[in-house]
Order: structure tokens, then sequence, then C-alpha cells
């Protein structure tokens, strides 16, 4: 079982048009309506993919329980925590060009006692000993980056693996605490971290070492597959081109195909299956619309292909399947 916390969910609305004009009435040609936050979008892939997971987030009367029920329709087991403030609305504006607008809320401001209670309610699911503890996405106003590292410390109280998919301060706190197994940032936010461009392999090896000596750094690299760096091994895995209708989400379905495949084990084949999983799970998401999750039908890992120790002078444009 793998149990995700998501401290500032969201329902993503996405709006689809055929020429977006500012200024002018836009109608839009389709919609769709999705729970969401990183970690709410993980169980949703693992739940779809029949692995047994328990969505964990804070939620209001009125879009939280509306969450609440459409993950409950998908299959996904939730514990919430009530709050006073409003789960927030994510708005992405996609048109006939594939341009993607994205509009976010900033989310409710969690008091102290709501923040407690959160806490609380993932310590009583640790008792239930989950293979992973996944902490995702953005955190709501009221919330620090301690709060990662108070789940951390009771998750590895209990023996229980964590992972990280966050950005900015909050990753740099949590990195700095050294407190998760795994992290999972795009090449973007791990040039962030460590404040310079990574334009090769050995690069992206060097920063990912940098920040997390001990644990495993999953690295998203968009069109040019993943990386998976640990203390003592790189694999590269890579899909052949797609088709894109929709990037939203994809990294989520990624680190839910990781995780659907490490929680089997940790002898050391099993990064490899892993990194396959996770690039076959994220190729899939962006062929889907919107905040869609892929399914068995839409995932194909042998399609994948994985590389021990690529070449460290090789740019990351020229990784490719």
């Amino acid at each position: 079982m793998i149990i995700t916390v998501t401290p500032n969910p969201a329902i993503d609305v996405t709006l689809e048009v055929e020429n977006l004009e500012l200024g002018e009435v836009n109608r839009t040609t389709d919609k769709h309506r999705d729970p969401a936050g990183k970690g709410i979008n993980v169980a949703r892939a693992l739940s779809k993919n029949k692995h047994q997971t328990i969505a964990v987030f804070p939620a209001d009367a009125v879009n939280g329980s509306w969450i609440v029920r459409a993950l409950a329709e998908a299959g996904v087991e939730t514990f919430t925590t009530p709050m006073l403030g409003e789960v927030r609305n994510n708005y992405t504006i996609v048109d006939g060009n594939g341009l993607t607008t994205k509009i976010n809320e900033p989310g409710p401001v969690l008091t102290p006692a709501e923040v407690d209670a959160l806490l609380e309610k993932v310590e009583w699911r640790l008792d239930d000993h989950p293979t992973w503890l996944v902490a995702a996405g953005s955190l709501p106003r009221g919330v620090d980056a301690d709060f990662l590292v108070e789940l951390g410390n009771r998750a590895s109280a209990k023996n229980v693996r964590f992972a990280v998919d966050t950005s900015g301060a909050s990753l740099a706190r949590i990195t700095a605490a050294g407190s998760p197994d795994l992290i999972k940032p795009n090449l973007e936010e791990l040039s962030e971290l460590v404040g310079r461009e990574l334009e090769t392999v050995g690069d992206v090896v060097d920063a990912a070492r940098s920040v997390l000596p001990r644990g495993e750094v999953l690295i998203s690299l968009g069109e040019n597959g993943a990386l998976l760096v640990t203390h003592d091994s790189v694999i590269w895995a890579g899909h052949p081109p797609v088709t894109v209708d929709s990037t939203v989400g994809a990294g989520d379905s990624a680190l839910a195909g990781y995780l659907s495949v490490s929680s089997k084990g940790n002898f050391p084949t099993i990064h490899h299956a892993a990194l396959a999983t996770a690039v076959a799970w994220g190729s899939a998401a962006v062929t889907l619309p919107a905040t869609t999750v892929p399914g068995p039908g839409d995932i194909d890992v042998a399609r994948v292909s994985v590389i021990d120790n690529p070449p460290v002078q090789k740019t990351i444009k020229e990784l490719s399947a």
C-alpha cells in the first residue's frame, strides 16, 4: 500500500477553445473537471493500475467533498481532515494549436490546528505499514516546509520510505534536512535547486548526488526521458516520440509508475524496472486529455529503452530512445 499526502489539493478545470483571444469572448469546445494536486494525481494513477493506495488531504465541505466523491468513483480510498478555507481551482486553457495557459488559485490558509490534524491523520495511517509515504505538490498558505520534514520524521520512525515531489524553497528545505528516500524533480527544478544550468548527463548526476547523497533522485526530462541517480548508479530510460495531448500531471503519473514497482522490493534490478515503468506511465499520460491518468491499456513498458551509465558528456538534448 502507498499513502499519498496532498497538503494543497485542487480541482483542475481544463477548458478547450479553438483560438484564445485575449480581451474577447471565448467559447469553449470542451471542458474537463478532475480532482488534482500532485499527491492526488499519484493516487489516481496507482489506483487505476490496480495498486492499493490511500489519498490523505484537507477538504472543505464543497470543493473538498466533490473531490472525495470523484475519487470514490475512481476507486481511490481517501482520508480527509476538515478545513474552513476552500479547496482551490486550477484553470488550464488549451487552444487548437496546443498552446496552454494556466491560471492557478493560491489555495486556502491552513490554521495550525488544521495542520496538526493533517499530521495526526497521516500518523494514524502509517500504522498500516505502507511501503511508501508520498508528499507531493505545493504547500498551502500557513504551512512551511518544516511540515514536510515532520512527515519525513514520522515516516522514518515507522520504517516507512518517504518520497517527495515539490519544488522551490520546499524542495531546498527537505533535501537539506536529508529526510527523503526519493525526490522527483524535473530538470528545471533541479537546476533551480543547485543554482546552475544542467546541460549534460554529468551535470545532472553531480547535482542529484549533491542534494541527496544517500537517496534516489528521479529526474524527469520531458521528451528526453528520465534519469535515475543513486549513490552508486545512474540509469537512463526513454520512450519513442508520442503525440502529445496534455502534459499536465504527466510527472505525477511517472512518479506513480516508479513507486508501483519500487514498492515491491529493494533488490538491484528493481531500479531498472521502476524507471522503465515511470517513463512508460509518463509517456502514456501526455497522450491523454487534461489530467487523465493512464490505465493498463494505455501503457506499454516494452517500448521503453533503458541504459546503464549513459555517457556523462552527453547533453540532455541528445538523449533519445
